[in-house]
């Protein structure tokens, strides 16, 4: 049973990066009224992708325990889920190709938004506590193959209701 960490931007590191407030570059406008965080070069992709495309997810909860049973990644593109209400969510990525004893998992919380890299292998966004709603970028190729999807082995079990949560 894998028990989730906190994410953040060093834990997350090897496979893509955490957006927040305050991070990147940060400087005031409008006065001083407004602290604006600017992100260049976030969504990293290949030649092939050259569509952007934004997605919504409207995510169901899940229970006391979650049972992977696919992984998925996308090797043209980076991929930014931005929960659109102040919730928990869960992320789940393996550093190499899915197996049942590599699966690394990450709580995210409110203010943060999450980019896979390109090419990383991860579950889809799982929400916590509630019905949550995502926006989600990637870039999509005019030929299709943006998304690979691999059943797993065996059920990954992630515990959700450990410490980090």
């Amino acid at each position: 049973m894998i028990t989730p960490v906190l994410l953040t931007p060093e834990t997350f590191a090897p496979f893509g990066r955490v957006l927040r407030p305050g991070l990147g570059a940060v400087k005031t406008i409008r006065d001083g009224a407004v602290r604006l965080s600017q992100n260049p070069d976030f969504l990293d992709h290949d030649g092939d992708a050259v569509d952007l495309a934004l997605d919504f997810y409207d995510v169901a909860p899940h229970g006391a325990r979650l049972d992977a049973v696919q992984a998925e990644r996308h090797p043209h593109s980076a991929q930014l889920f931005v929960p659109l209400a102040e919730a928990r969510y869960l992320v789940v990525v393996w550093p190499q190709r899915p197996d049942a004893a590599g699966a690394l998992a990450f709580v995210g919380g409110p203010g943060q938004a999450v980019i896979y890299k390109p090419g990383i292998w991860h579950h889809g966004i799982v929400a916590l506590e509630r019905q949550t709603s995502f926006a989600s970028l990637l870039w999509r190729s005019k030929t299709g193959g943006d998304t690979e999807f691999v059943t797993l082995p065996s059920p990954v079990g992630i515990d959700l209701e450990g410490p980090a949560l």
